[in-house]
């Protein structure tokens, strides 16, 4: 069971990141490098705030089997409004300092980011009630229909409105995020129980202190991600954005491979109260991740500079270099989110937190020494750093805790033959 949830979970992400390739051609050949830019900036926006209004979402997956839905709604979604506003209040004053607001929020789309986070929040309450439910072909299906929707009405909005610049994505945003967050909401509503006891404050006061967090460490883990963006249009303009941006798709969409993984782990760990199995799955899975993500990384390396000028126009020919400056940062990425998943899963987020703080120690003084010294590939150079002082202390932590060592994390032939077993048994149904 685990095994097919976790292929079905990857051909889901493999769809994802094959729609994700096809909107950058499109963006790359149509919108071209400062408006990608500017959808950068402003997708940017939508996940720094996204991780504020999740604070009470993200804890779904472990509190949905412990908890009665009516209240994990009523909490999460009292709480996303709350936030929302509250964005929109320090998006009012921020405009008062016009040149810093500019940097931060492109101008005419601060209405639209606020907009889009609530749609978005709506959806991010449905998956995380079904990861915890167990319902995992159901939270696939939305997740595929989320990005079928909006390859389409990207392609729409260019190839058919002509629209040609940052609006066509925007326009995107808004169909993948709406009609996904509707459907979910149908499906969730009908396990709402009425006469349900509350407990509303009890109940918030526990996600907020395990959510605050999980989401405080998440909001550190984007800041690793991205604070470079912002380093990047301050020096270099949208345009050079847009090209960083597109390096960092590319190689996160081989981070599918760990997120499936990690994904099915998560919810069966959450799920369960026996430490031999939940230390068991995270190692096994670990190495799979790390030696899939390796490969598929290494074929992406492989890719000659002119077939990316081919298939993005010349504007891109420097991704190339970016992609190999981020290859070592995303190998750990790929172990950082089974180790994260585990402390997630297990009720300990805090080693999560200490472990985004590590690397952001790392990036903020890297991202404003390479940035100006190596361009695009420093900023490649400052994440990878991040990232692997990051897993390092991760696997420190998931040694001690679990009693495991160095000779734990070698692929055996009992993996393999497991792993072969379960594809075998997968086959035969």
């Amino acid at each position: 069971m685990i095994l097919r949830n976790i292929l079905g979970t990857s051909g889901t992400r493999i769809l994802n990141a094959i729609s994700g390739l096809v909107v950058l051609w499109i963006a790359a050949n149509e919108l071209g490098a400062e408006a990608w830019g500017i959808s950068g900036i402003i997708l940017l926006d939508i996940s720094l705030i996204l991780l504020i209004v999740d604070l009470m979402s993200s804890t779904l997956v472990y509190f949905t089997p412990r908890h009665n839905l009516k209240t994990l709604m009523l909490v999460a979604y009292g709480w996303s409004i709350s936030v929302t506003l509250l964005a929109g209040l320090i998006f009012l004053f921020l405009s008062m300092f016009p040149s810093f607001y500019a940097t931060i929020v492109p101008a005419g789309y601060g209405m639209h980011i606020l907009i889009l986070v609530l749609l978005n929040s709506v959806h991010s309450f449905n998956m995380g009630t079904l990861l915890g439910q167990g319902r995992i072909v159901l939270f696939n299906s939305l997740f595929s229909l989320q990005f079928v929707l909006m390859l389409l009405s990207m392609a729409s909005f260019v190839y058919v409105a002509g629209i040609h610049d940052e609006r066509a994505f925007v326009y995107a945003l808004y169909v993948s995020y709406s009609l996904p967050a509707l459907i979910g909401l149908l499906f969730i509503l009908k396990g709402i129980q009425k006469g349900d006891n509350l407990r509303f404050w009890t109940t918030a006061k526990e996600m907020l202190s395990f959510g605050s967090v999980m989401q405080l460490s998440g909001i550190v883990h984007l800041l690793n991600k991205r604070l470079s963006f912002f380093v990047i249009k301050h020096i270099s303009g949208y345009g050079a954005v847009g090209i960083y941006n597109s390096g960092t798709q590319l190689t996160e969409g081989l981070r599918l491979i760990g997120q499936s993984i990690s994904l099915v782990q998560y919810s069966n760990i959450s799920n369960s109260s026996d430490p031999v199995f939940t230390r068991r799955i995270s190692l096994q899975l670990l190495k799979f991740s790390v030696i899939l993500t390796t490969f598929a990384l290494l074929v992406l390396i492989a890719v000659p500079r002119h077939l990316f000028e081919l298939l993005l126009s010349k504007d891109f020919g420097d991704i190339r270099m970016v992609i190999v400056s981020l290859a070592p940062g995303v190998i750990a990425l790929s172990a950082n989110t089974i180790f994260s998943h585990y402390f997630s899963g297990t009720g300990k987020p805090k080693y999560n937190l200490i472990a985004a703080l590590i690397g952001l120690g790392i990036t903020i003084p890297l991202v404003f020494i390479l940035i100006p010294a190596f361009g695009l590939v420093g900023a490649g150079l400052s994440a990878s750093a991040a990232y692997i002082i990051t897993v390092v202390y991760q696997w420190i932590i998931f040694k001690k805790l679990t009693s495991s060592s160095l000779h734990d994390i070698w692929l055996t032939r009992s993996d393999i033959r497991e792993f072969y077993m379960g594809i075998r048994a997968l086959l035969k149904r």
